[in-house]
């Protein structure tokens, strides 16, 4: 454009009159200009933003890694402090991750010696033996002397010889529940003696069930046995005791009963006994009683405390005559034999 231009100025510079060519050339350029600009798209002009005034920069503090550890510890201290304190919800706006270790530590309680499950098996059991069992053991009255007699057939009670001594007629006192006191006493027959094996049976009119009876070997020592028995001498309300069984042996015997002793001396009588050692408690008033197996049968019947060869007493072991040696004399002591010999 601007040759162009310049070539027409040539030309009408040549061809006409001596004009003021400075002036002429500047006309040309502001309207070559002025052309110029009218031909770009002017755009709209944007609103310009209010300044905002620039927040003088803090200087950034330079945390060791030693500096660093030890404010986390501190606030992990206070947050801890706090949830123990209950505010669970301030310490989680502090140290979120550290949340889930804040339980709160309970007061420790003291803690109880554990029983052992075989100990709450017995003490469960001996219960229920008491409970299903008491009402068929009675007590028996001599003169001033208490013993204690059970069960042993439908109108027959079986205690020990030593309990009964010589007398032909004893006082038996059985569950009575129209009595006031809950239990009667009624008279009854002594029939049969064994001093050997230290075994009476007595006639007595009764409506009370009779126990099941079973014989025990060795293979069973150290089964549970309980006992019930009249050592406190209170009629209607017998003792219980609960314990195992030690050792089942036939001994040679010394049966030979004499009064005011708890147990027997003398010559061997006969031919052996089988006995029952055992480790439940028994006193004075308990002879008579039964040995009850876990099942509720009869295995036996107390007769004394256990003695050395030396003639003292082993404490906490007692014996009883087995269910063996009663059955090998039972039917001849209710024919009202004495069957010490036997």
């Amino acid at each position: 454009m601007r040759k162009i231009f310049l070539i027409l100025l040539i030309l009408i510079i040549s061809c006409s009159e001596p004009i003021d060519i400075e002036a002429t050339i500047d006309a040309r350029a502001q309207i070559i200009t002025e052309m110029s600009i009218s031909k770009l798209n002017t755009p709209t002009p944007q609103p310009i933003p209010t300044a905002q005034p620039t927040p003088t920069p803090q200087p950034t503090p330079t945390v060791i890694p030693f500096q660093e550890d030890e404010i986390r510890k501190i606030a992990v201290n206070e947050a801890i402090e706090i949830a123990r304190k209950g505010d669970i919800y301030l310490a989680e706006e502090l140290i979120p991750e550290i949340v889930p270790l804040l339980v709160p530590e309970p007061t420790p309680q003291p803690t109880a010696t554990p029983q052992s499950f075989e100990s709450n098996t017995t003490n469960d059991l001996a219960y229920e033996i008491y409970r299903k069992h008491k009402n068929k053991v009675v007590m028996i009255e001599v003169g001033n002397s208490t013993g204690t007699g059970w069960i042993i057939e439908d109108d027959w009670v079986i205690t020990n010889e030593h309990v009964v001594g010589s007398n032909s007629f004893v006082i038996v006192f059985v569950p009575d529940p129209s009595s006031d006191n809950g239990f009667t006493g009624i008279q009854g027959q002594v029939f049969g003696v064994d001093k050997k094996r230290d075994l009476a049976a007595i006639k007595v009119i009764h409506n009370i069930e009779p126990f099941r009876t079973r014989v025990v070997d060795v293979n069973e020592i150290g089964k549970d046995i309980f006992t019930i028995g009249y050592s406190a001498g209170n009629p209607g309300v017998p003792s219980s005791h609960s314990g195992i069984i030690s050792y089942v042996k036939t001994v040679s015997t010394t049966l030979k009963f004499e009064k005011g002793e708890s147990y027997y001396r003398g010559d061997l009588l006969g031919k052996n006994v089988s006995v029952i050692v055992f480790d439940a408690a028994a006193d004075p008033g308990d002879s008579g009683g039964p040995i009850i197996d876990s099942e509720g049968n009869v295995v036996g019947i107390i007769y004394g405390f256990l003695e050395s060869t030396s003639g003292k007493r082993v404490t906490g072991q007692q014996t009883g005559t087995s269910f063996a040696s009663i059955s090998d004399v039972w039917e001849t002591l209710k024919s009202g034999e004495d069957t010490t010999f036997k």
